[in-house]
């Protein structure tokens, strides 16, 4: 593993796995942020929030890395995961059903730390499994 992967793999395990907001800051730059679908770009207080949101609508959020590949300053990652829905979710009641989630991000590093973080994963099949979707 590189040192770019060995970075990436440890953020998505420290930030988004065990919600430690606080290592943002140290692995992330200053000016840092995270994309996700047409929404517009989040910095670092921002991303915090999301995932705040994420973790209490699933409160087991985990996910693990099927494949990731890098060059020297930018990392592209495909995750999966199953997580509970134990909280209200975009205005959804919790559902306690257990769904699936995967997704693929792409980071751009800028020295040792992510400078940029672009996210894409399929919400509509979220949704439907959920069940606010036929």
């Amino acid at each position: 593993m590189t040192e770019q992967e060995k970075l990436v793999t440890d953020y998505i395990e420290t930030v988004w796995n065990t919600g430690n907001y606080q290592a943002l800051e140290s692995m992330t730059t200053s000016d840092f942020a995270y994309h996700l679908g047409g929404q517009p770009p989040r910095d670092r207080a921002g991303l915090q929030l999301f995932v705040t949101s994420c973790r209490r609508s699933f409160p087991d959020w985990r996910v693990a890395i099927e494949s990731i590949v890098s060059t020297d300053d930018q990392v592209a990652v495909r995750w999966r995961g199953q997580v509970t829905h134990q909280g209200e979710f975009h205005g959804i009641l919790a559902t306690g059903r257990k769904v699936h989630v995967s997704g693929m991000n792409f980071y751009r590093l800028a020295g040792d730390k992510i400078a940029e973080e672009w996210e894409q994963t399929d919400s509509l099949d979220l949704l439907r499994q959920l069940g606010a979707l036929p």
